[in-house]
């Protein structure tokens, strides 16, 4: 099974404590693709590096090539280990030349494979099959189908994952999952729901980088000083309308949350905020059942619109479905 896909966005899942299916977690997290990630041990402890929305979860000697998301969010082949999401793998295609590392005693002996590929023109090839390959048989695979460089990822048993045109299963729980938010083409639409693509931040780095008019990186900072900062472009444009439209300033007090924060502050589970598609704001000088009706009025068919009365503030996302709600 394998797909070429222009990916908006990838992460890696922590499956160690759920121990979650792939179509859990798809379902759980609303990607397009999904397949298993590196290897763990008979412990379910992670090998060589994973990070996790910033939180580096395990780490080793290993500096390679590995997995992670570049600057908008979505799959690269990188050595930075300082981004939000990052995972290692076995290197084995760089510049259209095959690369040859002798990282775990699984490198060599033919198993099922799992690896992601990226082609000359930016579109990333995910591979997740029960074929039985070599190392070299792989990388002669990847390399006809127009990859100049690749990763392999855990394989044998573990090689499990779901896509749009099938999905390879397996009894095996695996401590990684790989998520990836399949990008449209301008004007697009899947179903009748806007696919939401999220950019990935470093406070540190991007902190004053302006995101709109209005709107720079840091004001979607997660309140604990995490450095990741995960924002929507489609929430900024959002609140971008907002400002523009009353012409007074926009005070966010919560946007990007990790997952962490999110749970300390009492946020719901799996809450918009941990995904960079949600703010809570008020606008100064105008009541927040007037700030909600415009919002709703740009969002008539999908997005969250929550109103907070007591707190003095309103809440918005940037979900693929409508929801409304006053607390």
């Amino acid at each position: 099974m394998k797909a070429v896909i222009r990916a908006s966005r990838m992460e890696v899942f922590d499956n160690r404590a759920l121990r979650l299916t792939p179509a859990r977690v798809k379902a759980r997290t609303g990607c397009t693709h999904i397949m298993n990630g590196w290897v763990f041990n008979k412990k379910f402890q992670l090998c060589d590096w994973c990070v996790v929305n910033g939180r580096t979860l395990s780490k080793s000697r290993y500096s390679d090539w590995g997995l992670g998301c570049g600057a908008s969010g979505g799959p690269v082949m990188t050595t930075d280990r300082t981004i939000p999401w990052f995972t290692s793998a076995v290197p084995i295609l760089k510049d259209g030349k095959k690369l040859y590392r002798e990282l775990t005693p699984d490198t060599k002996r033919p198993a099922e494979r799992t690896a992601v590929g990226w082609l000359a023109d930016g579109r990333v090839l995910l591979w997740c099959d029960r074929a039985i390959l070599t190392r070299e048989q792989l990388q002669d695979k990847l390399l006809a189908l127009g990859c100049v460089d690749g990763l392999m990822l855990d394989g044998g048993r573990s090689t499990q994952g779901i896509f749009p045109g099938g999905k390879v299963t397996s009894s095996r729980k695996v401590a990684t999952l790989l998520c990836f938010w399949e990008a449209l083409e301008p004007n697009e639409t899947r179903g009748d729901k806007p696919m939401v693509e999220i950019n990935a931040y470093s406070l540190k780095k991007d902190g004053g980088k302006k995101l709109s008019s209005n709107f720079r990186v840091k004001e979607f900072a997660c309140g604990d000083g995490s450095d990741a900062v995960l924002v929507a472009p489609r929430l900024v444009m959002v609140l971008q309308s907002i400002r523009s439209h009353f012409g007074k300033a926009v005070n966010i007090t919560s946007g990007y949350r990790t997952p962490q924060y999110n749970t300390k502050v009492g946020g719901v589970e799996d809450s918009q905020h941990t995904y960079g598609t949600a703010a809570d704001f008020c606008v100064e000088g105008v009541g927040v059942d007037t700030v909600a009706a415009y919002a709703r009025s740009i969002m008539p068919d999908w997005g969250g619109v929550g109103i907070y009365k007591k707190q003095g503030f309103v809440h918005v996302d940037v979900r693929e479905a409508r929801a409304d709600w006053t607390e």
